[in-house]
């Protein structure tokens, strides 16, 4: 009987050794997607900000911004977002010329759309 106790107490910690580390992987998990909509949530901030901030003339914050959004891009929308970002760093230094660049207005219509498509809940 004894033994058996004794086992048992050996067998115990290794099966709930087992069970944490599927825990761990849970929460690991859970803590990586939550990183994810953090930089997601980030990203629409910033990419509604700079729109905001360049319709009001605040080009300062606007460039910010539009750095902001670069930093948290997802992959798929960094290239817009970058030529987006140049943009606005080009209009805060005075030359509001590249606004009527139609690469400009190209990325900066799809990135609207791309980040009006992650971003916003409603669809």
């Amino acid at each position: 009987m004894r033994a058996r106790s004794t086992s048992l107490l050996l067998v115990a910690p290794l099966l709930l050794s087992g069970a944490c580390s599927g825990l761990q992987e849970r929460v690991e998990d859970v803590r990586s997607g939550s990183q994810e909509l953090t930089d997601r949530a980030r990203f629409c901030l910033s990419v509604v900000r700079a729109a905001n901030a360049l319709e009001g003339g605040d080009h300062t914050t606007a460039a910010d911004a539009a750095q902001e959004a670069l930093a948290q891009a997802p992959e798929e929308l960094r290239g817009d977002a970058r030529t987006v970002a140049e943009a606005a760093e080009t209009v805060r230094q005075g030359d509001r010329s590249v606004l009527q660049d139609p690469t400009v207005v190209a990325a900066a219509e799809r990135l609207q759309d791309d980040t009006r498509a992650l971003c916003d809940p409603t669809g």
